[in-house]
């Protein structure tokens, strides 16, 4: 099996880390991804646990570890790549730095990162809203995605692309020669960066780089499931690109479930894996662990193993 399971699932659950990864290892997976919930001084049981287990560390979710302080707390950081204010996009460039540094250490080859915000109003929870009560396609739901999509034409200007290509470019530049690949995730919000329109301008300004597209099934099939985009065409435009996937069932605005448990459609991927593509199941904690078996063998049944 060449899935990946992402510790997204149960990596707080667990007070030491290599019990976190020894019920990754049960399921039957031989490799792992570390979500952005490990801190710096967990990263030595983590390689210890996954060496002694025989688990590979496919990938790290950035930030990974997560940032502390002096004494071990962690710090304030959210999805700043794309903020124009320079400190907080420097706190972000950093923190994804060490990241890549992590990644490189524990042997992953990629690394998973969120550019961050237009600042673009976003009126996603009222688009699910009018199509529970009014459904798909009616007015009210039709009237908030035009004015949606209006909202993020007009932060094209707000200076937040820019600043999400420059830290894009920096990472870049900090993972040239490290064997770390960055996987730029397509996000569930469409007031996010990078839009469909995003990505060219980021990877023309990353030539050279290892700089690659993340497609996450789950966020595609939100956007898609509110009317913004649909979701193969991230595939369809950027999917030579494809270092890796996130995995995971949706229903309208509820994603991260087992596959299986709801609606996606994850034959649609398979046109554009690769022998080398990294493929990782990322599941809320609220999975139970009694559905993990069902959802491998549904995404084995769909071709991706």
């Amino acid at each position: 099996m060449t899935l990946s399971l992402s510790t997204s699932w149960n990596g707080t659950r667990h007070e030491r880390a290599a019990d976190a990864l020894r019920e990754v290892r049960s399921f039957g997976f031989e490799a792992v991804e570390l979500y952005c919930h490990w801190r710096p001084a967990q990263l030595p049981e983590l390689k210890q646990a996954a060496g002694e287990m025989g688990l590979t560390i496919s990938s790290l979710h950035s930030p990974c570890p997560v940032p502390v302080d002096a004494a071990g707390s962690r710090l304030e950081l959210g999805d700043w790549l794309a903020e124009i204010d320079e400190a907080r996009r420097g706190a972000a460039v950093d923190a994804h730095k060490r990241t890549i540094d992590a990644a490189a250490e524990l042997g992953a080859r990629g690394v998973v990162v969120h550019l961050g915000n237009s600042g673009a109003r976003s009126l996603q929870r009222e688009i699910f809203d009018a199509i529970r009560a009014s459904g798909v396609g009616s007015g009210p739901h039709l009237a908030l995605v035009e004015e949606a999509k209006l909202e993020r034409r007009k932060a094209a200007t707000s200076g937040t692309r820019e600043a999400a290509i420059r830290s894009a470019r920096e990472l870049g530049e900090h993972a040239r020669g490290t064997g770390v690949g960055l996987g730029l995730e397509c996000r569930d919000g469409y007031v996010e960066i990078p839009s469909l329109e995003d990505y060219p301008l980021i990877f023309e300004a990353c030539g050279g780089l290892p700089v690659f597209y993340w497609h996450d099934m789950g966020h595609g099939s939100k956007l898609e499931n509110a009317g913004l985009l649909r979701a193969t065409e991230y595939l369809e435009r950027f999917g030579s690109r494809l270092l890796g996937v996130h995995v995971h069932d949706t229903r309208l605005d509820r994603d991260h479930q087992a596959p299986g448990q709801a609606d996606t459609d994850f034959t649609i991927l398979g046109p554009y894996l690769r022998s080398d593509t990294i493929r990782t199941i990322e599941l809320s904690p609220r999975v139970q662990a009694a559905d993990l078996p069902a959802g491998i063998a549904a995404l084995m049944a769909a071709g991706i193993s």
